[in-house]
């Protein structure tokens, strides 16, 4: 799944309801049927006519004069029985007048094809409550969706061209210890050709920062020299011939992924500031709690630095090495 095993959870554990069993409603309760909502329920007081049968996939001739949320959600349970559907025999309006905390009971409302004092009223029962609302419309081809709920937080938000979380430049005690287990130019030729190139890379900045200047290679030509560094670490033949040693290519390569420097992004330091952050209150959501927790992290334990990610890309290295750098 795109959205992970946590995502399914929510997913399976999520009763939405639906105003409106028109072909928009049925569409959208079709894309969460299949992937296994754990239940839905259909809120509509109209019957089936020949218009909903013309343009709805969920509605048969035969439905004709039949409630339209008890015909559509028969036939939407059948893509998936693992989901439990229900359905109210009943209009939204009726509901909020006779009977508003109905709407309380659901993770999600999406309501299809409602008018406007109506979903001023319905908005204002989910808004106090903190429940979103998504609001659709169609006309034909064309067609619109607003989501209405006081905030939308993100996690495991899967962002495109993530950089890898290597500290190479901050190396924590752990990985230093690490690094410093490692003496290229004591090793035997299988050794020196499975080393990581974390490490590599790791190595050569120490002697760079010692031997030739105080800051990382950062000018085009401060890091050509430096991957040229790394180039004389490889290991030569009787012949005086470079070997070919694939972890050194690839410490080369990825020169400018391992000296990003750490630092914390400004959505997250915007998110530090935020008054939400700043003032929690028993209301807080989690999501403000964890933020706050990860603030708390940074000023102390972090020492100025967010927890380390803990993944690595893959690399030419034996499985042990490989494993060892993993867990450090």
């Amino acid at each position: 799944r795109l959205w992970g095993d946590h995502g399914q959870e929510a997913l399976e554990a999520a009763h939405v309801c639906v105003i409106n069993a028109t072909a928009t409603g049925t569409e959208i309760l079709k894309n969460l049927v299949l992937p296994g909502i754990g239940s839905f329920t259909i809120v509509d007081g109209n019957q089936v006519s020949g218009e909903d049968v013309g343009n709805n996939f969920f509605l048969q001739k035969s439905h004709i004069g039949q409630n339209r949320a008890q015909s559509a959600m028969e036939l939407l349970q059948e893509l998936n029985s693992d989901v439990s559907g229900n359905f109210v025999e009943e209009s939204p309006e009726k509901l909020l007048d006779n009977d508003p905390s109905f709407f309380n009971r659901f993770n999600l409302v999406v309501a299809t094809q409602l008018p406007e004092s109506t979903l001023l009223r319905l908005a204002e029962v989910l808004w106090n409550s903190n429940i979103p609302l998504l609001v659709c419309r169609t006309y034909g081809l064309v067609g619109y969706m607003r989501v209405v709920i006081k905030e939308h937080t993100v996690v495991e938000s899967h962002p495109d061209n993530m950089l890898e979380d290597l500290r190479l430049d901050k190396p924590f005690p752990e990985l230093t210890a690490h690094i410093q287990d490692y003496d290229l130019d004591h090793m035997d030729k299988k050794d020196h050709s499975h080393t990581p190139w974390i490490v590599i890379v790791a190595k050569y900045l120490t002697k760079w920062l010692n031997e030739k200047s105080e800051q990382l290679p950062k000018s085009y030509k401060e890091k050509e020299a430096f991957k040229e560094l790394i180039r004389q670490g490889i290991l030569k033949n009787e012949n005086g011939t470079p070997e070919d040693e694939e972890n050194f290519e690839e410490a080369i390569k990825n020169v400018n992924t391992a000296l990003n420097p750490t630092e914390i992004p400004r959505g997250i330091e915007e998110l530090f500031n935020d008054d939400c952050c700043l003032k929690l209150t028993e209301q807080s959501s989690s999501f403000w709690i964890l933020v706050r927790a990860l603030k708390e992290f940074v000023a102390n334990e972090g020492q100025g630095s967010l927890p380390v990610r803990g993944t690595i890309p893959d690399m030419t290295a034996d499985s042990t090495k490989f494993i060892k750098l993993q867990n450090v």
